[in-house]
């Protein structure tokens, strides 16, 4: 199971780095120590004529995400744990109760099989973090179904009328709800899909007796790349993450339906007041996450969401010919929160290419959108700058969002959220 994934650490190879810097450092090299100065707490303190191997080590391993040295020989010696493990055919971690794993996606549906998990899959893949999202429970399916139906569907040449998705998702309740499962274990990152798709199921469930309902969290993993989400990891760190799981508690549950009545609210004032005034010790990653479902209202000096600006300004970095591989790549590596597919991205930049708004032009517009190339225009570059304002309409959670009727904020201090009502 030899594996180049950034997130499989071999210690014999950290190891000589770490002897490698330690040269470099002795040397005189800036950027080496530059390295020590950026990851050691206690930099100031250290003799710059005398560092030793220790704290090249020590640096090291926060660089890769762990707090020393021996946490740093203690997570790679478990993931070798794991890895035997799977190798080796073991029991399955989940044996002990008919389980249901819960994921916003199948990425993980493969590794779960390879690190021997017995329990079934479900992937709850509507992304509640763009598109409406209704307050009233009678027609919150027809809403999502016709808001993919209509964005998202097109956009992948297939043909799906919202009453497949209606059925699709109809089944999938029927799924989670299902008292056949003992267990119900949700695998979730700290981004919005993932957290959103947590609040509707937790909302779904709330009224669910007998069942056992775990979680497991993840804002971050050891590794030499940044972390995004599970799909990243290799089947021993999957395998790893299984004793990470925490129960659904009373607690949980009511914070989750704080957030969930919030999100669904048709003014964002209840979500303001959350990440004001709201202690979610039970849910760390949900204010991050509110925030930056709140940069999608409209910047008040360009009309944009933040996704739109962060597009706009990987394109005029990038450049004339853009692939949608590279912008995609662009985009992501700035920014804040990473919550969206190469698609979604797509469709939330598509309205800034109309005809109304030649904010960028795709070239080879006949092509599959994977294979279109993209450039920003002069009007695109004016209302990055400030100079020419967009007045959209589109739905953000339960709050709708019109032309000349709209709320907009600067994206950094909500403070400054107006309503042009």
């Amino acid at each position: 199971m030899k594996s180049k994934n950034q997130f499989s650490i071999s210690l014999e190879k950290q190891k000589k780095t770490a002897k490698k810097r330690l040269k470099l450092i002795q040397k005189g090299d800036a950027k080496a120590l530059s390295f020590i100065q950026n990851y050691h707490p206690h930099f100031n303190s250290i003799d710059k004529k005398n560092i030793q191997l220790a704290d090249v080590q020590f640096a090291l391993a926060r660089e890769l995400g762990l707090p020393s040295w021996p946490k740093l020989k203690q997570h790679i010696e478990e993931l070798e744990r794991h890895k035997q493990a799977i190798k080796n055919k073991e029991h399955a971690l989940d044996r002990d109760l008919t389980t249901l794993h819960i994921r916003c996606g199948h990425d993980i549906q493969r590794q779960l099989k390879i690190c021997g998990f017995v329990g079934e899959f479900l992937p709850l893949i509507d992304p509640l973090c763009i598109g409406p999202i209704s307050a009233n429970d009678q027609d919150f399916i027809a809403k999502r179904a016709q808001f993919v139906a209509t964005t998202l569907i097109p956009i992948m040449g297939i043909s799906k009328p919202a009453q497949h998705i209606i059925q699709a998702e109809l089944k999938n309740i029927q799924i989670l709800l299902d008292d056949k499962f003992e267990r119900l274990v949700f695998w979730v990152e700290h981004d919005s899909y993932d957290q959103f798709m947590l609040l509707r199921a937790l909302a779904l469930l709330s009224s669910k007796d007998n069942t056992v309902i775990e979680l497991i969290e993840l804002n971050n993993f050891p590794g030499t790349q940044r972390f995004i989400g599970f799909g990243q990891l290799p089947a021993e760190a999957i395998r790893a993450c299984w004793q990470l799981r925490k129960p659904i508690t009373a607690k949980l549950q009511s914070q989750a339906n704080t957030c969930w009545q919030a999100l669904r609210a048709s003014k964002p004032d209840l979500l303001i007041n959350i990440i004001n005034h709201h202690e979610l010790d039970c849910l760390p990653n949900m204010k991050n996450v509110l925030f930056r479902h709140l940069q999608e209202l409209p910047n008040i000096q360009t009309g944009l969401r933040l996704t739109q600006t962060l597009g706009l300004q990987a394109l005029e970095r990038l450049g004339d010919n853009v692939s949608m591989k590279t912008w995609f790549k662009e985009y992501q590596e700035n920014e804040p929160l990473p919550f969206l597919g190469d698609m979604m991205f797509y469709a939330l930049m598509l309205p800034l290419a109309g005809n109304d708004h030649s904010f960028f032009t795709i070239e080879d517009s006949d092509k599959h959108w994977q294979e279109q190339r993209f450039c920003i225009t002069e009007q695109g570059i004016a209302c990055l700058s400030g100079k020419k304002y967009i007045q959209q309409s589109y739905s953000l959670g339960g709050t709708a969002i019109k032309k000349n009727n709209s709320l907009s904020w600067d994206h950094q201090s909500l403070a400054s959220l107006r309503s042009n009502e």
